[in-house]
């Protein structure tokens, strides 16, 4: 229903169904690293490309997304995938992944206009970007524990992503798109212990957690250096009839405390 309605809030029945054509492909390549003995590791590649069309354009404001309500653009996507995983600590698997996406389109009957900072003068262009065009994203999940002890882990968890675009206001149609939001980057960091095994249960009859298979307590650190990543803006407009971008920033560091019980 949201894809139906137009900005004016009216209702139009004759939108067809958005569609696109994809074509992708990839490989898998199973390897081993002598210096970390015998296990396995695993790298994953992916390539996609998407072409769409009878594409309902929409934009985001805030958190609300605002379809277009009309058949009113094409567009593509493509991007690649890339995937390492594997026990670089005997017994705790990791893992990296690199992401790059191109994701663009175009609005029917509507000439687009690019000025890079500086210039004078609007360039014509064939494609802006859509609202998830995210160039590139890194993300790394690793694991260890004491060497003495695995009961006791430590994950950490890095993301690294670019800005994604956004427009003026009740503007952004020729000039679509040109703005970023700052890069978006953020640590976890997590320490669990394990409390309870079901195979101590010969040994500890009277544990007061041997009624579960196992129990897991938690401690986990989000968003360990309190960076503050820009969400969306809150647009106010003046007399003068200017606007100006409010940046919303996503919850800074957060401490979250867990016990898992497994039955």
């Amino acid at each position: 229903y949201r894809e139906l309605r137009q900005f004016d809030g009216t209702v139009n029945n004759n939108v067809l169904a958005q569609k696109s054509a994809h074509i992708m492909g990839g490989f898998t390549w199973d390897f081993y690293m002598k210096r970390l003995g015998d296990k396995k590791f695993r790298f994953i590649m992916e390539a996609y490309y998407k072409r769409l069309w009878d594409l309902v354009s929409y934009e985001i404001e805030n958190v609300r997304i605002r379809y277009s309500g009309e058949n009113d653009a094409t567009g593509y996507i493509a991007g690649i995938d890339l995937r390492l995983n594997g026990e670089f600590v005997p017994g705790a698997e990791s893992w990296f992944n690199l992401s790059f996406l191109r994701a663009r389109e175009s609005l029917n009957d509507v000439t687009h206009l690019q000025r890079e900072i500086g210039q004078t003068e609007a360039q014509e262009v064939e494609d802006v970007p859509r609202p998830t065009d995210q160039f590139m994203n890194l993300s790394i999940f690793f694991q260890d524990y004491l060497r003495n002890n695995r009961n006791v882990k430590m994950h950490l968890n890095l993301t690294v992503g670019t800005g994604l675009p956004y427009g003026l206001r009740d503007n952004n149609r020729v000039y679509r798109n040109t703005y970023r939001f700052s890069p978006y980057h953020r640590v976890d960091i997590g320490f669990s212990v394990l409390l309870w095994d079901e195979s101590r249960r010969e040994r500890k009859l009277k544990h007061p957690l041997r009624f579960t298979k196992r129990t897991w307590l938690s401690l986990e650190v989000f968003n360990m250096m309190k960076v503050q990543n820009q969400a969306a803006n809150t647009w106010i407009k003046t007399i003068f009839n200017q606007q100006f971008a409010i940046p919303n920033y996503l919850t800074s560091r957060r401490v979250n405390l867990r016990l898992k019980m497994d039955f």
